[in-house]
């Protein structure tokens, strides 16, 4: 360990332990065996005289100078990658890949289209596109980003809200509307659980409110066997504008009480707190952000309501129950 660069990659190695809780999963991040791995981690702790982890049979856990040494470690990472990138601004400001969780549903639709543009536009950065509902720990996928239906559980991560995609009642085109959505507690329901309660709160723009009680007939995580299971007539479906506007306009589907609406589901993109974003990153969070605002609200997403605005989302920790899609 003889120069800078060799104590910035053992601080490095150190991070993505700390961040994943184990050794061979760092490794795997930075192309390290796991003999090497330990033997980095055993020289930084020597170059430092104390022990950073605690070692057990399943977990890393980090001891107290571990902890206090975390934020510094992470602190001098993002002042050395911004400045590796500032250097190379001129020359390769915008190269490289960006590794995306996304929802199945969106990520092989909208947010796909998207991504195809943004390729195009920017020829020499690559996207590692992965479609996952349930990604789990972010750090140890090596993503750089998260995009999510639904608010994200995870305290280590930034979160900032994109878009809203609001959701309305629907049904087989043979399915009678009703006067009013309690009507429905009686008839057998679609239930997509990766964001939905069997107590759905509902409101009109004029601000009555009720709840619907949730009968299901079907119950699933995936809104494609969701919406396949609501245009079968197995029951009436809660689900995005955006994936049943077709059916709609088609009259396949039908809204089985207008002017009633569930909460709506916002789009969330998500990073690491301890990961430095790159120019690349930035670029391609600021192109979703742009490109979403530009869709058309009523067929796809609509944005929040007057409240709100005219106010933006502040970045921010969050923590929250999940959801998808």
């Amino acid at each position: 360990m003889s120069t800078p660069v060799d104590r910035l990659s053992l601080m490095r190695l150190f991070v993505h332990i700390a961040e994943v809780r184990s050794l061979s999963g760092a490794g795997r991040l930075l192309g390290l065996s796991q003999p090497s791995t330990s033997r980095q981690l055993k020289q930084l702790e020597t170059t430092l005289g104390v022990e950073l982890f605690q070692r057990s049979t399943h977990d890393l856990v980090l001891t107290e100078a571990g902890k206090q040494f975390l934020p510094t470690a992470v602190e001098m990472l993002a002042v050395w990658d911004a400045a590796v990138e500032n250097a190379r601004a001129g020359r390769d400001k915008y190269r490289g890949n960006i590794r995306v969780a996304v929802p199945v549903a969106i990520g092989q639709t909208i947010l796909a289209d998207i991504a195809m543009r943004f390729l195009a536009e920017h020829r020499a950065i690559a996207l590692d596109w992965r479609l996952i509902d349930e990604p789990g720990d972010l750090a140890a996928g090596g993503y750089d980003l998260w995009i999510r239906a639904g608010p994200i559980r995870d305290e280590s991560l930034i979160v900032q809200e994109l878009r809203r995609s609001h959701r309305t009642i629907v049904g087989q085109a043979a399915e009678k509307p009703v006067q009013h959505p309690t009507e429905l507690n009686r008839r057998p329901a679609v239930q997509l659980l990766t964001y939905m309660a069997l107590q759905i709160p509902l409101e009109t723009d004029d601000g009555r409110t009720t709840t619907l009680t949730l009968k299901p007939a079907l119950a699933t995580d995936n809104i494609y066997v969701a919406l396949k299971g609501t245009r079968s007539g197995i029951g009436y479906g809660i689900l995005p504008r955006w994936l049943v506007q077709e059916d709609l306009d088609a009259g396949t589907l039908v809204e089985l009480c207008p002017g009633w609406y569930p909460p709506a589901i916002s789009l969330y993109i998500a990073y690491p707190q301890s990961r430095f974003r790159t120019a690349r990153v930035k670029l391609f969070i600021e192109y979703l952000r742009r490109e979403l605002v530009g869709m058309d609200s009523n067929a796809l997403f609509r944005t929040a309501t007057s409240t709100d605005s005219n106010r933006s989302t502040p970045t921010r920790r969050t923590k929250a129950s999940g959801g998808s899609n």
